[in-house]
């Protein structure tokens, strides 16, 4: 369910100038972390079925293991579209006019929460480089480089500072509609990619009997997404807008060894939650709530700070505690029968020395007693919790 309020487009259009000054004024640190999962199979163009022509790129098992972690929220890989430009507008001055396309990732929540879709779109400039994209060219040329890549290499390997907004999409399901909100993350520094070899790539898309020039087709919503609910585009007109309804981020590529076995995560995409086996656990499943508890990276940070939050007084604790009272109450009345064998094997009349015991210990004024008790319980109680729990 979407805010009533807030943008309801996709794409959107702006008419302020970009400048450094202004993204710099809305930065904001986003906790996001993407794996990219390797793809062994050279991408090409979905030619048949309903799909055919649309600039969508499969297979996309082959990149099915890549995913997208957003402030704890997981996401998986839903499409990849090579389109015609969508944010054109939301580039630097500078970067307009070279603008030709764009290649726009969409991943969908695994679970049911807030944000359902989150897209990547990675604006094209028809420019030279040295080193173009290994997955472009392995879509142009129908063949890998002799070593698998990912979807990695289609972010602007210099500058990869963001900006990102907020939208309410519609979608189809049956006979009704329902709302689904939805996150845009647009590359600001885009992708060089050499013109002839996107004109290829465009090509290559429609077949020789399409257009000449070839151009690259509209942006298609999946999962019967609409990205449009009013004829006008939602249209950012002044600074304040500009400001109030986006964002400025940056993304840290995480590395890894070449090993599955192996991942890097940063600690912003993890969250320390409380974990009871007899509420957690169900079916052999951990159910956890990941709207609750506190960032890892938090955590981390207070431990190095030395600062000692307040732990919470779980069951699996008072049964600890518990558990030690009753041990310490029974170690001293074994402690007291050994004394009292003891006493009796080595001296003639222990009775008497217990007797003689007894009678001082009643001149001990109870509250007195069991004061000194309770210190000592309360003593080993404490050094247990603080070295044991």
């Amino acid at each position: 369910m979407c805010s009533t309020f807030g943008i309801k487009d996709f794409p959107i259009v702006n008419s302020v100038p970009v400048v450094p000054s202004l993204n710099a004024s809305i930065y904001e640190e986003v906790p996001l972390d993407i794996q990219w999962g390797p793809i062994a199979t050279a991408p090409t163009f979905i030619t048949d079925g309903a799909f055919a022509n649309l600039g969508l790129i499969g297979p996309i098992s082959a990149a099915s293991s890549t995913t997208l972690r957003l402030q704890g929220n997981s996401f998986s890989l839903l499409s990849v579209q090579l389109c015609e430009p969508q944010h054109k507008s939301l580039l630097p001055m500078s970067k307009q006019m070279a603008c030709s396309g764009e290649l726009i990732l969409s991943f969908k929540a695994q679970t049911d929460r807030a944000e359902n879709y989150i897209f990547l779109c990675v604006p094209i400039l028809a420019q030279a480089t040295a080193t173009p994209s290994a997955f472009l060219e392995a879509l142009r040329l129908g063949r890998l480089d002799g070593k698998p890549t990912s979807l990695l290499t289609v972010l602007p390997p210099e500058d990869k500072h963001y900006i990102s907004y907020s939208t309410c999409l519609r979608r189809t399901e049956g006979a009704r509609t329902t709302t689904k909100q939805a996150r845009v993350l647009v590359y600001t520094a885009g992708l060089r990619y050499p013109n002839a070899n996107l004109t290829e790539l465009a090509r290559k898309r429609s077949g020789p009997s399409r257009t000449n020039p070839p151009v690259l087709p509209a942006m298609q919503m999946p999962d019967s997404l609409v990205k449009r609910t009013e004829s006008q585009l939602t249209t950012i007109t002044t600074e304040e807008n500009y400001k109030s309804l986006l964002r400025y981020s940056q993304y840290y590529p995480t590395t890894r060894p070449d090993s599955s076995r192996y991942r890097t995560d940063r600690l912003e995409s993890y969250k320390c939650v409380p974990l009871e086996p007899s509420q957690n656990i169900k079916d052999g499943r951990i159910v956890v709530d990941t709207e609750s508890g506190e960032l890892l990276s938090q955590v981390v940070k207070d431990a190095e700070s030395g600062e000692v939050r307040e732990s919470k007084l779980t069951p699996a604790l008072i049964e600890k505690i518990i558990a030690v009272i009753v041990a310490l109450v029974l170690l001293a009345i074994v402690l007291l029968v050994l004394a009292y064998i003891l006493a009796s094997m080595t001296t003639p009349n222990a009775d008497t020395f217990f007797g003689i015991v007894k009678q001082h210990l009643g001149t001990i004024a109870p509250v007195v007693f069991f004061s000194l008790l309770l210190g000592i319980v309360g003593f080993l109680l404490g050094v247990f919790l603080m070295y044991m729990v």
